[in-house]
């Protein structure tokens, strides 16, 4: 039986969700600007105050993924969407590193409630044999954001300046806490009225723990390409970086969308493996291959690769647990994607120092190939178990 997957629920979701992301995408290319610019920050202040998003985004997802089960996902969809418009209000007071990193912190808290909320909701959402689908649908609202974000943050500084930044990506903010009031309640824990039951606190699910190393082993290198890909490109005697990005969100949307079914075709756990290869690749490729066509034919790979990896290994994981343990486990294994971003760009920095960006694209596209060799040995684990016990209603269909 083919279940709708698409129904008023998902799309009210998607809508908002894409929304939240446009909001907290749009100051990306703010932030930095205005660390240096009107704060006077070095380059140390500036990736203090930067990396304070991710650090505390990290150490949250795990809390936030135990709370979605614990009290659903509805009220802390809200709770995030609400924090994030204080988050972004409160920057037109910031006048120092402190105040600065004390932003960005609230910020990153708010993303990690409504990023852990919303993809175990999805999760929720989907019926059994459609959830690679739906998280892979579910996720293009992400790579939209991160595609429009900029590009209205940008417009908005150029012509306004930063107060008009930090109000235009409130007031998105501010739509996408609205819309979430048309999402109803998915949790199964809630639905099934267990919502008071002492429930066992898993602040690190194991079940997240190994999809979400491999999920770090590919978004490295993703970090990477963010951080360095502009200078690189300038080095190899490109036009600048914007044609890359462009081609990048260009396949990864593109591909999300025309074959969002692969995940459940292929299989979750093949489709990885493929996936953190064709990444490889094409990391190696940029760092390898110098010049515009190696840049360019590299970052074609790797945006193949990135385009199933991250769903493919969520559907793994969500797959491996009861339905009322998704939300630790997408706290879990996303809180892994927070450590990649954290870490990689100041890891490779000191590699660059010494061999320059192609080292760094290297390397990376060799993390990204261990890991799809960790996964061949230990795919036998990572298979969900034949019956993953339900006893609870969900919103499939």
């Amino acid at each position: 039986m083919n279940e709708r997957l698409v129904t008023g629920p998902f799309v009210a979701l998607f809508v908002a969700a894409l929304a939240f992301f446009t909001a907290s995408s749009l100051v990306l290319p703010v932030a930095s600007r205005f660390a240096e610019g009107s704060l006077g920050l070095d380059a140390l202040g500036v990736g203090i105050g930067i990396g304070a998003f991710s650090v505390a985004a990290l150490l949250m997802r795990p809390v936030v993924g135990w709370a979605s089960d614990r009290f659903g996902r509805r009220p802390l969809l809200m709770f995030g969407g609400a924090m994030t418009v204080v988050a972004l209000v409160a920057h037109l007071a910031v006048d120092s590193l402190a105040t600065f990193v004390a932003v960005r912190s609230l910020l990153g808290i708010a993303e990690a409630f409504f990023f852990v909320a919303a993809l175990a909701a999805i999760s929720d959402m989907a019926p059994e044999e459609r959830r690679g689908e739906a998280i892979n649908l579910g996720s293009l609202s992400v790579y939209i954001g991160l595609a429009v974000g900029p590009f209205l943050g940008e417009l908005a500084l150029d012509t306004f300046g930063f107060d008009a930044a930090w109000l235009t990506a409130a007031g998105i903010a501010v739509l996408a806490t609205a819309l979430t009031v048309l999402v109803p309640e998915t949790a199964p824990g809630v639905l099934a009225g267990s919502r008071r039951s002492r429930t066992r606190v898993r602040l690190l699910h194991p079940a997240g723990i190994l999809p979400g190393l491999l999920i770090l082993t590919g978004t490295w290198g993703m970090a990477g390409f963010f951080a360095f890909i502009p200078l690189h490109a300038d080095d190899v005697g490109l036009d600048g970086a914007g044609p890359l990005l462009a081609l990048y969100a260009v396949i990864v949307i593109g591909l999300r969308i025309v074959f969002a079914k692969l995940p459940d075709q292929l299989g979750a756990v093949r489709l990885s493996g493929s996936a953190l290869v064709m990444t490889g690749v094409g990391l190696a490729m940029m760092g390898i291959v110098q010049g515009p066509l190696g840049l360019i034919a590299g970052t074609a790979a790797f945006a193949v690769g990135i385009a199933f990896m991250f769903p493919a290994l969520m559907a793994v994981a969500v797959a491996r647990v009861a339905p009322g343990e998704r939300g630790a486990v997408v706290g879990t294994t996303s809180a892994f994607l927070d450590l990649s971003f954290g870490l990689a760009p100041a890891v490779l920095g000191l590699l660059v120092g010494d061999g320059g960006y192609g080292s760094a694209f290297v390397l990376s596209g060799a993390i990204a190939l261990g890991g799809a060799v960790a996964l061949f040995l230990l795919r036998g684990s990572m298979r969900p178990p034949s019956r993953v016990p339900a006893g609870v209603p969900t919103l499939a269909g």
